[in-house]
């Protein structure tokens, strides 16, 4: 068998395992478990609804009682599509194994282009681990498609396959968001394009025009796809303010931030790189001291080192480390209090997370550990006999421990490990899809409420009180309530009456809600921070809404996931006695009318 061959054998086993990993998926269907914060309850709701809304105008009708469509900007446009065909079950999974796959085969041939066709075992590795991270697949490429838009600008750098390199460019930008990472990119982009214009003689002009070429293409795309959230920023013929002006930022520490994003990294993009860098930094160092003193002693008489290749290597590392301290650094800076206060004075742009330059970090981390494995392999190689030879060759195995390590840590991490126990015990305790968003529940909801008023979805209003308003948009409900990072300011203080007799009675509540409010939830002081209340155990003693302020802005019906005993007297009737619900359902769900 041919060294190209055995190559792509080992490409082909790394792509049937990352396929094989939503094989629970299909067995569970929608009894499968995904992470439901900023996922379920949120960005799967904005592709649902621009979905079914995608020829429909300027507005969301079903959302906060009707609410501009930027309130729900969908992580990766393109993959609306995927929603159209109402089963959003399967759009969810195809985003997610079309996420893992671009994830290991970008990280596969960007190690091996990187690294002068660097070892496959360790561009695999690189690969599975990447591709095992925990990134939300509502995000599309926006983490997982890094790796191959780095490997498409080296080879348009190399004037390889251009056509496919810059239809993934702007396949890439349709399915990732400007807003989490790709204004990092265009920024990274940008100071690459700078530094290669300045250099001389590396690169011709053709060549530059060419990256030129595909850093435009990337914005222009992206320009495009958010003209209307761009539009609205920056007051081009419109007057909408965004709740965001209100935001109360409060400052970091800056030390403490910058450790925590260089060794754990930034929400949602956690690289779990904690033990593999520094083992890769420590070893990699030792091993290089002790082969430029003693190294030499045990080389084959006549042959010299591969100092170039050896370099080559140790540069790739040495950037990609360089560029994820200053990614830390200028994450701190923004949540510190020099950032803060910078902040403070941009209205809706200082609510601008620049701290998403971290979701860049993981690819370059992982582009780094597999430089340093790279390194020590050429030094193995390298080292003839004697001590060297030995000492490389455990830092080899120590790596190689810590990379399993690693990867059992990003396994424990995710939802592949949470199906794998769905799996063996029907009855695991975290919330799956079908939970999470009432299936047989809502229905039932639904035709109750045709039958006894004979009106249509959307006819009337609700609001949710102990479910996640997502389950409610899910099964088509026209909802006053809801999960937005961008709704109208007014609309908060028209929503804040009807929950203001609740904030009185819990600071945290009062405090969660004015100074961040992106949900827009009826919140109770009985039971703050959960929204989502499990049958059995559990009513609300005095909830107190202000229920001429539903009124007045149009609510008919409160879904509660538990019993109101105080209902009456808070001008609220129960429409039916025994509550929906089926055997395994996680709500109980009782339906009241505003009177």
């Amino acid at each position: 068998m041919t060294k190209k061959k055995f190559h792509w054998i080992g490409f082909g086993m790394g792509i049937m395992a990352v396929t094989c990993s939503i094989i629970p998926n299909f067995i569970l269907g929608e009894d499968s478990i995904f992470t439901a914060h900023d996922q379920l309850d949120g960005e799967m709701i904005a592709y649902i609804l621009q979905a079914g809304n995608l020829f429909g105008g300027e507005w969301l009708p079903e959302f906060m009682g009707g609410m501009w469509k930027t309130a729900l900007t969908p992580p990766a446009p393109a993959c609306v599509l995927l929603f159209l065909s109402g089963n959003y079950f399967a759009a969810l999974l195809i985003m997610q194994l079309m996420g893992r796959l671009a994830g290991f085969a970008g990280m596969y041939l960007l190690v091996r282009k990187s690294m002068g066709t660097g070892n496959r075992w360790t561009a695999a590795a690189a690969g599975l681990l990447y591709a095992f991270l925990p990134f939300l697949p509502v995000y599309g490429l926006s983490q997982y498609g890094i790796p191959l838009l780095f490997w498409c600008v080296l080879e348009i750098r190399e004037k390889k396959h251009l056509l496919l390199c810059y239809g993934y460019v702007a396949f890439f930008a349709l399915n990732s968001s400007l807003v989490l990472a790709g204004f990092g990119l265009l920024g990274m982009g940008g100071l690459y394009l700078v530094w290669e214009l300045r250099r001389q003689g590396r690169l011709k002009t053709e060549g530059k025009l060419r990256l030129l070429g595909a850093w435009l293409l990337l914005l222009g795309v992206y320009l495009v796809e958010n003209v209307r959230l761009l539009a609205q920023i920056l007051g081009i013929g419109s007057e909408r303010v965004s709740h965001k002006t209100e935001y109360v930022l409060r400052a970091e520490a800056f030390g403490k931030a910058f450790l925590r994003n260089l060794l754990q990294g930034g929400q949602h993009s956690e690289g779990y790189q904690e033990l593999l860098i520094p083992t890769v930094v420590t070893l990699v160092s030792v091993c290089l001291l002790l082969f430029l003193t003693i190294g030499k002693a045990y080389s084959a008489p006549g042959e010299a080192v591969r100092w170039e290749q050896i370099a080559g290597k140790l540069r790739w590392m040495g950037v990609c480390l360089g560029w994820n301290i200053f990614f830390a650094l200028l994450a701190a800076f923004w949540t510190g209090a020099a950032g803060v206060t910078i902040r403070g004075s941009l209205g809706m742009l200082g609510a601008f997370q620049l701290d998403r330059v971290l979701w860049i970090s993981p690819c370059l981390w992982y582009l780094a550990a597999a430089a340093g494995a790279e390194i020590l392999l050429d030094l193995w190689k390298e080292s003839r006999v004697g001590v060297s030879k030995a000492v490389s060759g455990i830092c080899l195995l120590l790596l190689g421990a810590i990379t399993g390590v690693t990867g059992v840590k990003i396994l424990l991490a995710g939802d592949v490990k949470s199906n794998l126990q769905k799996l063996r015990n029907p009855q695991y305790a975290l919330l799956s899809y079908s939970d999470y968003y009432a299936l047989g529940v809502m229905e039932q909801v639904r035709d109750f409420l045709t039958e006894q008023t004979g009106k249509s979805q959307e006819e009337y209003r609700v609001v949710s009180l102990g479910i996640d308003p997502a389950a409610a948009l899910y099964h088509g409900f026209y909802c006053l309530d809801g999960y937005s990072n961008n709704y109208s300011l007014t609309y908060k203080h028209r929503f804040r009456r009807i929950i203001a007799p609740e904030l009185e009675k819990s600071e945290y509540l009062q405090t969660y809600f004015d100074d961040w409010g992106n949900r827009c939830y009826l919140f109770s002081a009985e039971c703050p921070g959960y929204y989502t209340i499990e049958k059995d155990g559990f009513y609300f003693q005095s909830y107190q809404p202000d229920t001429k302020a539903l009124r007045e802005m149009g609510c008919d019906y409160l879904l509660s996931a538990a019993y109101i005993q105080n209902a009456s007297e808070e001008g609220l009737r129960l429409m039916n006695e025994v509550p929906f619900e089926t055997e395994n359902s996680y709500y109980r769900i009782y339906v009241y009318e505003i009177d």
